[in-house]
């Protein structure tokens, strides 16, 4: 009869034996592409202001030319107001909206 001893140093062998054959697997590498395209969501909005937190460093000059946000913004015409990192990561840009007046009396030159 086996003693208790000798049995779990048997087991204790085989176990590390298996570890260790494992260890010595063979490696694979995958490529992996990886496409990140820049996007925005809205942070908040009211009747003058509209923020956008977006992926870090983008910053459209018109949130209405966003595929993503198409039909979800507020209507009227919006300018680019201020940019800062946002505390949840990306960039959080603020827009205001553009009065009718403000919008009027831009300059047009046709030739």
């Amino acid at each position: 009869m086996p003693r208790p001893h000798r049995t779990a140093l048997t087991l204790f062998n085989a176990l590390l034996g298996a570890a260790l054959s494992a260890a010595h697997a063979a490696q694979i590498t995958i490529p992996i592409h990886v496409t990140v395209r820049a996007v925005c969501e809205v942070s908040r909005s009211d009747a003058q202001t509209l923020a956008l937190r977006c992926t870090q460093d983008y910053r459209p000059s018109d949130p209405r030319t966003l595929p993503d946000l198409y039909g979800r913004l507020p209507a009227g015409e919006w300018r680019l107001n201020a940019t800062s990192d946002d505390p949840m990561g990306g960039t959080l840009n603020v827009y205001t909206r553009v009065s009718a007046t403000e919008s009027d009396g831009t300059e047009l030159v046709y030739y």
